[in-house]
C-alpha cells in the first residue's frame, strides 16, 4: 500500500524493506531533569507470550524498544526535543510532548500511526503527562510562561479534542515537574513542583484543587512532606490505594492514594537527588533511582530497603575515577519496570545520563544487560567485513562497536574507550567520549580502527580501546583508505598515514570536498570546490608524494560531496548535491557511464554512496532523507526509499557477507537502518 509521510505521520514507510533498526539511547534534554520511562504498554499488547517492551524519548523521537530482542520503532512527528511519551491504559494510543509545549496523540494500533490529536498544550517545556484509566483524559505539567498571567503549568485536557476539563492547581514560578493519574475512582491527579517541593492533589472532573485541612495533627492533602528542592517524580499504584513521591531532598515519601494523607516517610534512601520511581506491576515494590549511581528496591509491607544495585560502578567497567563524586554519565535519570509476559512478571531497568539502558536482577543484586549505541546524531560508519563488525561515530565523539553477522539484526556490542595508559586516560565522566567533541569520519585498516574530530587528532584503536592519537595539521573533514594506505582530508588539504603512522602532508590549492582511495594504494581521488573538480592523484609508494594524472571538469555543477570507487575498481561514482555521475577508471579516460542529468532525483547534498558486493547497484544517501538504488545496466530505472533517517542520510554500506543485498545506513537520527534491498533490486533491475 502506498503511503505518504509527513510531519502528521513520521515513520519508515512500511513499503520500504527496513528489517531492523537500531533506536537512539534516550537521552535527557537538560541536566538535572528527569527522564520518564514507560514499561506498561496497555492491554491490547499484554498478551501471555509479550516481550519487554520500553517506550522512551530520545531527541526529536520516540523509541519503542523491545529489551529481550533489540527491535524497536522509532516515532518521528516532533519538530522539537521529546521530552516525555506514555502509552494509554488501552494500548492503542501514545501521548507525547516536547520542549515547546506540543501535546501529540497517535495511534499505535496500525501501521501508519496516524496522529488523533495535535495541540500547543503549554507555553513552555511539557515536563511529564498522564492518561486516566479510562484513555479519555491527559493531564500535562511542565512549564508555563513567566510573563503571561493567563499561563499555567498544569493542564487537563480530553485526549481526542484537547478541552480543557477543569483547573488544576498551579505551582510556584509556573514550574511542575511530575504528574500521575489515580487508575480509579474517585478520581485523583496529583502534581510536583519544580521549585516549590510541593505536591498538590486535584479531584475531579471537572477537576480543581483539593485544599489541605488539619486532621489529626497533619494537613490532608500533605502538600509540604518534601523540605526542600524539586519534587522530581509523583507515582500512583497500580490500584489507587498508594502513591509515591521522591525530590532533590533524597526522601521517598508514601501517602493514601485518595486522600494524600502521608502514611510513611524515608529520609536519605539515597546520597544525592532522587530523580525517579517506579512501582511494579502488583504495587508491592517500589523502584528509585538517583543521581548518586545506585538503584534501590523498597518493599512496602514493611518500607524496607530489599535490594541495592551499585551501577555506577558497574559502569565504570573496573576502571579508577580520580574524581570522588559520581561521574556524570552514571548519574541515573530515569528508571521503570517493564512488563512481560502478559504483565505478570515486570524487569527493572535504569537509564543513566549516558543513555545506557541497564536491566536489573532482583536475585542477585546485578546488572543484567546494557544496551548502548548513540544520543546525538551520527556522523559516520566503516564495516570490517572480514570480522563483522561495524564501527559507528557521532556529534558527541562516542564510538560504537556493532555485530553485523546476524541475519537479520544489527546488535550493538560495546562502547570504544579510550585506554587507561594514553595522555588523557579514561573518560572519567563515563559518558563514553574518545574524542571530547564532534568525530567527522571513520575507517579502518586490518589492525586499526582510525578516526578523526573537531579536536584536531586522528585517534588510533585496536579491539574496543583507544590506545594512540596524532595531533593534525587542520581540522580534518572526512577520511578514507585503500587497504593499507589511509588519507584524511583536512581544510588545508591532505595528510597521508601508514601502519598507523603520518608519512605524508601535502598541501592543496583548492579546498577538497571529499576523497577516495583505489584498493591498490596508488592511486586517490579528491573533489575540489575549483569549478566542482574530480582530481585523480597517483601516490608514489615510496614517499607518498601525488601526482595529478588527470581531471574530470566542468560536469558537475555543484562541489562533490561525494565519491565512491567500485569494489573491482572499474567505476568512479562521484555526487554533488542532486546529479550522480558514473565514470569509466579502467582505461585512464575517465569516460561518462552515467552523465549528467541522468540520475538527478535527490534535492539536497549526497552525503553517501555505497557499491553492492557485485558492482551491480549504487546506492545514494542525501540529506532530504532519502536512500536511491540506481543500476548502470539499466539506467533509467531507480527504487526509491523516501524518510529513510529524519535530518538527513550520512554514510551507507552494503554487507559483502550477506546474502542478498543489505544496506546497512546510519542518518543524523542517531538510527542504525538495515534494509533488505534484494526483492526490490530484482523487481526493478533484473
Amino acid at each position: 500500500m502506498s503511503l505518504s509521510v509527513d510531519a502528521s505521520n513520521p515513520c519508515v514507510p512500511p513499503t520500504s524493506n527496513l528489517t531492523s533498526q537500531c533506536p537512539p539511547l534516550p537521552r535527557t534534554i537538560e541536566r538535572g531533569i528527569p527522564l520518564p520511562l514507560h514499561g506498561n504498554p496497555g492491554r491490547i499488547n499484554n498478551s501471555p507470550d509479550s516481550p519487554p517492551l520500553l517506550l522512551y524519548p530520545s531527541k526529536h523521537s520516540v523509541v519503542l524498544l523491545n529489551l529481550a530482542t533489540g527491535t524497536s520503532f522509532v516515532y518521528r512527528g516532533h519538530t522539537a526535543n521529546v521530552t516525555v511519551a506514555r502509552f494509554s491504559p488501552s494500548g492503542a494510543y501514545i501521548a507525547s510532548a516536547d520542549v515547546k509545549g506540543k501535546l501529540r496523540v497517535w495511534s499505535f494500533d496500525n501501521e501508519e500511526h496516524l496522529c488523533k490529536l495535535d495541540i500547543t498544550a503549554l507555553s513552555g517545556p511539557i515536563r511529564d503527562l498522564a492518561w486516566d484509566f479510562e484513555s479519555k483524559r491527559i493531564a500535562v505539567v511542565g512549564e508555563g510562561s513567566p510573563s503571561d498571567p493567563s499561563s499555567v503549568c498544569t493542564r487537563v485536557i480530553q485526549w481526542d479534542t484537547g478541552v480543557k476539563i477543569g483547573d488544576l492547581g498551579q505551582h510556584a514560578r509556573k514550574k511542575a515537574s511530575s504528574v500521575s493519574f489515580k487508575p480509579n475512582r474517585p478520581m485523583r491527579i496529583v502534581t510536583g513542583g519544580s521549585e516549590d517541593f510541593k505536591v498538590i492533589m486535584n479531584k475531579g472532573p471537572p477537576f480543581q484543587r483539593i485544599a489541605p485541612q488539619e486532621e489529626d495533627g497533619e494537613m490532608v492533602p500533605m502538600e509540604n512532606a518534601h523540605q526542600k528542592g524539586s519534587v522530581h517524580c509523583v507515582r500512583y499504584n497500580h490500584d489507587g490505594s498508594m502513591l509515591a513521591t521522591v525530590g532533590t531532598d533524597k526522601a521517598v515519601v508514601f501517602y493514601d492514594g485518595k486522600t494524600m494523607k502521608m502514611i510513611k516517610k524515608l529520609d536519605n534512601v539515597h546520597t544525592a537527588s532522587i530523580y525517579s520511581c517506579a512501582f511494579n506491576h502488583d504495587g508491592t515494590k517500589l523502584l528509585t533511582c538517583a543521581a548518586d549511581g545506585t538503584a534501590k528496591l523498597i518493599a512496602l509491607n514493611g518500607f524496607e530497603i530489599t535490594n541495592t544495585w551499585d551501577v555506577a560502578d558497574y559502569l565504570k567497567q573496573g576502571h579508577e575515577i580520580g574524581i570522588k563524586r559520581v561521574p556524570l554519565g552514571c548519574m541515573l535519570m530515569g528508571c521503570a519496570f517493564v512488563l512481560q509476559n502478559g504483565g505478570s512478571e515486570d524487569v527493572p531497568v535504569v537509564v543513566g545520563m549516558n543513555g545506557n539502558i541497564c536491566t536489573l536482577s532482583e536475585d542477585t543484586n546485578s546488572v543484567i544487560s546494557i544496551i548502548t549505541g548513540h544520543q546525538a546524531p551520527i556522523s559516520d560508519m566503516t564495516i570490517d567485513h572480514d570480522k563483522n563488525m561495524m564501527y559507528t561515530t557521532d556529534s558527541d565523539g562516542v564510538i560504537v562497536q556493532w555485530d553485523v553477522s546476524d541475519s537479520t539484526l544489527v546488535k550493538a556490542v560495546t562502547n570504544i574507550q579510550r585506554d587507561t595508559n594514553t595522555e588523557e586516560g579514561f573518560d572519567e565522566t563515563v559518558m563514553n567520549k574518545v574524542h571530547p567533541g564532534a568525530i567527522t569520519g571513520i575507517t579502518h585498516t586490518s589492525s586499526s580502527i582510525l578516526s578523526i574530530g573537531w579536536d584536531d587528532n586522528v585517534r588510533i584503536s585496536t579491539d574496543s580501546s583507544m590506545k594512540l592519537k596524532f595531533k593534525l595539521n587542520a581540522q580534518p573533514n572526512a577520511i578514507a583508505k585503500g587497504t593499507e594506505l589511509v588519507a584524511i582530508m583536512t581544510v588545508k588539504g591532505l595528510q597521508i598515514m601508514k601502519d598507523d603512522e603520518l608519512v605524508s602532508e601535502i598541501s592543496l590549492p583548492y579546498e577538497a570536498t571529499s576523497i577516495c582511495v583505489a584498493k591498490s594504494d596508488d592511486v586517490m581521488y579528491v573533489g575540489g570546490n575549483d569549478s566542482n573538480t574530480i582530481h585523480i592523484y597517483k601516490i608514489n609508494q615510496h614517499d607518498y608524494s601525488i601526482e595529478e594524472i588527470h581531471q574530470i571538469s566542468g560536469i558537475h555543477a555543484k562541489p562533490v560531496y561525494s565519491l565512491a570507487l567500485s569494489n573491482d575498481g572499474s567505476k568512479l561514482a562521484s555526487a554533488d548535491d542532486k546529479d550522480i555521475c558514473v565514470w569509466d577508471a579502467e582505461g585512464g579516460s575517465y569516460a561518462p557511464i552515467v552523465g549528467k542529468g541522468r540520475w538527478c532525483f535527490h534535492r539536497q547534498r549526497i552525503n553517501a554512496l555505497a557499491w553492492s558486493k557485485d558492482d551491480s547497484v549504487l546506492a545514494s544517501g542525501a540529506m532530504e532523507e532519502s536512500i536511491y538504488f540506481w543500476s548502470v545496466n539499466k539506467k533509467t530505472t531507480r527504487v526509491h526509499y523516501p524518510h529513510s533517517h529524519r535530518g538527513g542520510v550520512v554514510a551507507m554500506e552494503f554487507l559483502k557477507n550477506a546474502t542478498g543485498h543489505i544496506l546497512i545506513s546510519v542518518g543524523n537520527d542517531a538510527c542504525v537502518n538495515r534494509w533488505d534491498v534484494t526483492d526490490d533490486i530484482a523487481k526493478k533491475f533484473g
